[in-house]
């Protein structure tokens, strides 16, 4: 039972790390980089052993979760708030480019004289005027994202806009926009499965 001996530990994934001291290791469990369900060895061991059952571990380790199983995904909450942050300004993105071109095509029929303006042009300039708004809305609510604040959840639980945007862009030559309709769920199933970090 010697702190000076040698030690190793074995990852969820079964790498094994070492040689290292014992205070790197301590300094490891302490971090939260060694977990305490994780399989610890030194040489006056006889076997690996799960680091809360070592006695000169267990202490430091017993307030430790255990490992994370192997292959799964792990974020900081910081990492989750900027993928939703980063998807609802892309989506602005998309939004805003698709409504301007719907909205500059009848424009460019009222002003161009041999071009006509006819009612699916109307339409058109409805639907890059909502899709504007759209964009203008994800802008902001980027901003609330950032920000943490419980208003993102309850803007992200209804799914009314999103289907009328996705069928008007269906219908009005913005297949593109009715594509990334399906990028706006992902975002809002990401928010909904993270509601508990909008809590300011």
């Amino acid at each position: 039972m010697s702190h000076q001996d040698p030690w190793y530990y074995a990852t969820p994934q079964g790498e094994r790390i070492g040689p290292i001291s014992y205070q790197e290791l301590r300094a490891l469990i302490q971090g939260g980089r060694v977990y305490r369900t994780d399989l610890v060895w030194a040489a006056h061991m006889q076997e690996w052993t799960p680091l809360e059952r070592v006695p000169e571990l267990a202490g430091w380790g017993r307030q430790l979760p255990p490992s994370v199983p192997a292959g799964a995904s792990w974020q900081t909450t910081q990492e989750i708030i900027d993928t939703i942050r980063k998807l609802e300004v892309a989506s602005g993105v998309v939004w805003s480019i698709i409504g301007g071109l719907q909205v500059l095509v009848p424009v460019l029929c009222l002003i161009v004289p041999f071009l006509s303006f006819s009612t699916e042009m109307l339409v058109l300039l409805i639907a890059g005027i909502w899709n504007i708004y759209a964009a203008l809305s994800r802008f902001n609510r980027a901003k609330l994202v950032q920000a943490r604040r419980a208003s993102v959840v309850s803007s992200f639980e209804g799914i009314t806009q999103l289907i009328v945007i996705g069928v008007v862009n269906l219908l009005f030559g913005a297949v593109i926009g009715a594509l990334w309709v399906i990028v706006d769920f992902i975002n809002r199933d990401k928010v909904l499965r993270n509601r508990h970090l909008f809590d300011q």
